[in-house]
């Protein structure tokens, strides 16, 4: 996809909805600004029930502070990116670029089916819904798997229209996972009772004497908890594309067992041997049951023969920047994203002085401030600026006004692990407030900087 510098990337998304797909979403607008596109969140409002023009932004994703708008400038420059969610939006825009990523095969076939059943009774009932089909051949496709590039390829859409442009898991997860002690594991077998739960009730029905725990009803923090614990994880749903629970369950030590539909039929998606992998007939279920019990005896040896799908877990945020890059021709080179650590204080706003006269390059994106960043009810003033939600301190230089993002420390802790804030910088700082920013993020030495005037 051809980009220019002044192209707008826009990335259509359900507003007010929190899935696997709403976070990939997200994932690439901040992977974009990171490389320093012009890229926004276009929220869409796919369900006007839960649609909040207002605040559309889901609560989980305001972590990312990625700007955001409700409608887009439709031109030959810019780009638009679809998914399945968002298929029956595609004829609405005549000009733009567009992208149809697929992350999800099953979802679009869901769609077509749900689009086309109100007529089998009567064909007349109105016009037929417009949805995305294969006949475009000037949109290009990112597939976030194997099986989605299988799916385009039957289909007849050729190589060089198609990118890999896949997806990682969440690098708080990922963080805490890498302190999870595997010795200490449990004979628990977790499941997602979302996903192939026919297969698993008869798989409970062979070995009541297991221990069955379902991931219902868990906060994300119980979820990682119990993938901590358990030694096995089995997946006998569809697979619609690279599901993210299986990951978190091996990053978190699980064994993974899955059966063979859709993703988990290759070995690209889900790389793991086959003797982990199973048909669902009345044969193969007991065969099931005769490999979890040998986890459980042998769990070491049996974690040890899936280190290479946790290796390609562990290197797929490296992965997804490199992918993204070469979709749209740009080279790898992150943007840096600064914070003043010091806050909304006397000292903070000097240090933004100092920084916009002595070191632009180091200008700040984000200052850290947990009340300015949470109070409501600020009156309207020469500093603070409130824009869809969020305060911004208004800096004032000679030929306008810039605005920096307030943002929590615990979102700073986020931004910093995703690798969109990069820098933070302290005027004058104490022992002590250096040893509380290493406690906090533990950053590289090269992204503490001390700016120290006598």
């Amino acid at each position: 996809m051809r980009i220019f510098p002044y192209t707008k990337v826009y990335m259509a998304c359900p507003a007010n909805v929190h899935t696997g797909g709403v976070e990939l979403c997200h994932q690439i607008v901040n992977q974009l600004l990171q490389f320093g596109v012009d890229a926004y969140m276009f929220y869409l409002p796919t369900n006007p029930y839960a649609f909040n023009s207002d605040n559309p932004v889901d609560k989980f994703y305001a972590k990312y502070h990625l700007p955001y708008v409700l409608k887009i400038e439709d031109n030959p420059y810019n780009v638009l990116i679809l998914f399945e969610a968002c298929g029956g939006f595609y004829s609405e825009y005549k000009q733009v670029q567009k992208i149809f990523y697929w992350m999800s095969v099953d979802v679009y076939i869901g769609k077509l089916v749900q689009l086309t059943s109100a007529y089998q009774d009567n064909p007349l009932i109105a016009p037929m819904p417009r949805f995305f089909y294969f006949n475009d051949d000037e949109t290009e496709h990112w597939v976030q798997s194997e099986y989605a590039r299988q799916f385009l390829k039957l289909n007849g859409v050729p190589d060089k229209r198609i990118y890999v442009v896949e997806d990682y898991l969440n690098q708080a997860f990922l963080s805490r996972a890498a302190n999870i002690d595997i010795s200490k594991k449990e004979n628990i077998i977790a499941f997602n009772p979302m996903k192939g739960l026919e297969i698993t009730k008869r798989l409970v029905e062979l070995a009541p004497d297991m221990k069955w725990i379902p991931i219902k009803n868990m906060t994300p923090e119980q979820v990682q908890g119990l993938l901590a614990s358990a030694k096995v994880y089995i997946d006998f749903g569809n697979h619609p594309g690279k599901d993210r629970i299986p990951r978190e369950a091996a990053i978190s030590g699980c064994v993974v067992i899955t059966g063979k539909r859709g993703s988990a039929a290759n070995d690209v998606d889900i790389n793991i041997p086959a003797e982990f992998k199973f048909g669902e007939t009345a044969a193969d279920l007991p065969l099931v049951i005769e490999k979890i019990r040998d986890v459980f005896d042998n769990f070491e040896s049996n974690h040890a023969k899936q280190n290479d799908y946790r290796a390609r877990i562990l290197d797929d945020k490296n992965r997804f920047a490199q992918e993204v890059a070469a979709a749209f021709s740009l080279t790898p080179q992150k943007k840096i994203f600064a914070a003043v650590a010091q806050g909304f204080s006397q000292q903070g706003v000097m240090l933004t002085n100092i920084l916009n006269q002595t070191h632009p390059e180091l200008f700040p994106s984000f200052m850290i401030d947990d009340r300015f960043c949470f109070e409501t009810n600020i009156n309207p003033n020469e500093f603070i600026k409130t824009i869809h939600n969020t305060n911004y301190f208004k800096f004032k230089k000679s030929g306008g006004v810039l605005q920096i993002m307030i943002i929590s420390l615990k979102d700073a802790q986020f931004l910093y692990l995703e690798g969109r804030l990069n820098k933070f910088i302290l005027l004058n700082p104490t022992a002590e407030e250096l040893e509380i920013m290493n406690k906090i993020f533990h950053p590289a030495p090269e992204d503490l900087i001390a700016i120290n005037l006598k």
